[in-house]
């Protein structure tokens, strides 16, 4: 690994500028639409887009990659970018994309604790800090005033957004993996999407994710093909952080998306979803731990 501590915050900041983007595109594509359709089209859309970056950067053709790395980008792909996308889709649909992408964005905590005792990196006072400061954030965020007085479960309300985390942990430790047995972070970022769309293909009919013949509003199509380059391209930037910066730097900074998605929310989502103070609030808590573990 090259060690440039600048130039993987870059793109570490720059794939979360663009997962905050994501989020907004896809809600409102599935305002004339579905789920399952949204997850389809941003998958196909995503693995096409990097075929052809793959193609045009020469790597398309690498049969140098060892195992091990093909394994970790596969593995990846088929938990974080696959049962980890499912879950954080559902989790627009019933809670919104702000909320949605504050609590999956509390994924951090995991990452930390495994990247510590698999990787072998440093778990300092401000990492540990920067934890305390997004559970405080995803606590805000479960804070929901149900009608008639009643108050869900957050667990149960926050089922999916909890389970995208869990899976999203788990990913980057994967991805370092990979890139530290080859070093290719663009045939990285196209296993890891491809395995994600085999899993989304298969396994994703339990989850009520099917592919099917359907008319798909034009407006729909657009909104879900641009979502599906803006994760393409944010995967894509996380391996290139992880080449050049250790994981309990990057993989928190990469989360400052609930931010991005927030302040965008406010004026892109008027009449589709309600942004609150207490939602701005969760996210501040949220990116400011996810700052504090960056100086860890």
């Amino acid at each position: 690994m090259t060690v440039n501590l600048q130039l993987g915050i870059f793109y570490a900041l720059l794939a979360g500028t663009l997962w905050g983007i994501g989020p907004l595109l896809l809600k409102k594509g599935m305002a004339l639409s579905n789920v399952s359709t949204a997850t389809l089209i941003e998958q196909y859309v995503s693995v096409m887009f990097l075929v052809v970056l793959a193609a045009a950067q020469g790597e398309l053709l690498r049969l140098d990659i060892s195992a091990k790395a093909f394994w970790a980008f596969a593995a990846a792909g088929m938990l974080g970018a696959s049962f980890g996308k499912i879950f954080y889709y559902k989790g627009i649909d019933t809670v919104g994309a702000s909320k949605a992408t504050s609590v999956k964005n509390g994924s951090p905590i995991l990452t930390t604790i495994l990247a510590v005792i698999f990787l072998g990196e440093e778990l300092t006072f401000p990492i540990a800090i920067g934890v305390v400061l997004i559970v405080i954030g995803v606590l805000v965020l479960t804070k929901i005033e149900a009608k008639g007085g009643e108050s869900p479960s957050p667990a149960v309300y926050f089922f999916y957004p909890l389970l995208a985390a869990i899976c999203f942990g788990i990913n980057p430790v994967f991805k370092k993996i990979g890139v530290d047995a080859a070093s290719l972070p663009i045939i990285g970022a196209l296993i890891t999407q491809s395995g994600a769309l085999i899993v989304i293909l298969t396994v994703g009919r339990f989850l009520k994710i099917r592919p099917k013949w359907e008319r798909v509003p034009t407006k729909s199509l657009i909104y879900f093909a641009l979502a599906g380059i803006t994760e393409a391209l944010g995967s894509l930037f996380t391996f290139y952080a992880l080449n050049y910066a250790p994981t309990v730097l990057v993989s928190p900074l990469w989360r400052i998306s609930p931010l991005v998605t927030f302040i965008l929310a406010h004026f892109t989502l008027k009449g589709i979803e309600v942004v609150t103070l207490r939602d701005g609030v969760g996210a501040i808590f949220t990116v400011g731990g996810v700052f504090v573990l960056s100086q860890g």
